[in-house]
């Protein structure tokens, strides 16, 4: 993955890991117990491979999932966010000021500015308090980075409507909107065929075949989705 989501959710991979893995085999024992009271023997451990790999991709791919979600949010969210820091930046001149006035409803967002608003009341600049309120892990948008990144920027720019800093992270979304959704689409209408091949050839038309089918083309769906989407790294104007 391109990103350390567990990291960001403050999340041990390992411990996540083996939780996930305990589950996954627990989940297979029981499925297996279940099979094996209703006479359904031969399929047992495959119904219990199928249900513990499902438990483990779920639980092993949530933190991503809680990630995405929140920069969604905090996507659309963004425009307003963007308007009200260029109205504080212009109405008071001051990055410190703006960065106490800001508000955000996402609840990563509003930590992040909740922590960075008590560090300019305690005396540290702009640039500094909003590095030392963990924006890596709460600022998950690439919109809002760019708004936060000129809020404190050395440069003293404004983030403006219909400015090149804010056409440019519009153009960026964008393209990778441009570039994901082609490769996506593709994939949704070749799987599924290519799936269907597979068990007309093999032979394998029973519930079972079809459960195990429909899982592995959730899984390449999703394993797509994740590939073709871009990332940029979180950077600070003020190390420029």
């Amino acid at each position: 993955m391109k990103d350390d989501y567990w990291e960001r959710l403050g999340l041990d991979r390992k411990r996540g890991a083996a939780f996930a893995s305990a589950f996954a085999m627990s989940l297979m024992a029981l499925v297996v117990a279940v099979a094996e009271s209703l006479q359904m023997r031969s399929v047992s451990l495959l119904l219990g491979a199928v249900a513990a790999a499902g438990a483990g991709y779920v639980l092993m791919t949530a933190p991503r999932r809680i990630v995405r979600a929140a920069a969604f949010e905090q996507t659309l969210e963004s425009p307003a966010f963007a308007a009200s820091a260029n109205i504080y930046l212009k109405a008071t001149g001051s990055r410190s000021k703006t960065v106490v006035m800001l508000r955000a409803e996402e609840r990563r967002l509003a930590e992040f500015l909740r922590d960075a608003r008590r560090r300019v009341l305690l005396g540290y600049d702009a640039a500094s308090a909003t590095a030392g309120a963990d924006p890596q892990s709460r600022v998950l948008a690439e919109s809002a980075k760019g708004v936060v990144e000129s809020v404190v920027g050395v440069d003293g720019s404004r983030v403006e409507e219909g400015s090149e800093e804010l056409d440019g992270l519009l153009g960026a979304g964008g393209l990778d909107e441009e570039t994901k959704v082609p490769v996506f689409m593709a994939v949704c209408f070749f799987l599924p065929i290519m799936l269907m091949l597979f068990a007309s050839m093999a032979k394998e038309t029973g519930p079972a075949a079809v459960a195990s089918l429909v899982f592995l083309e959730v899984i390449v769906l999703d394993l797509t989705m994740s590939v073709s989407q871009s990332s940029v790294a979180w950077s600070r104007q003020g190390k420029r």
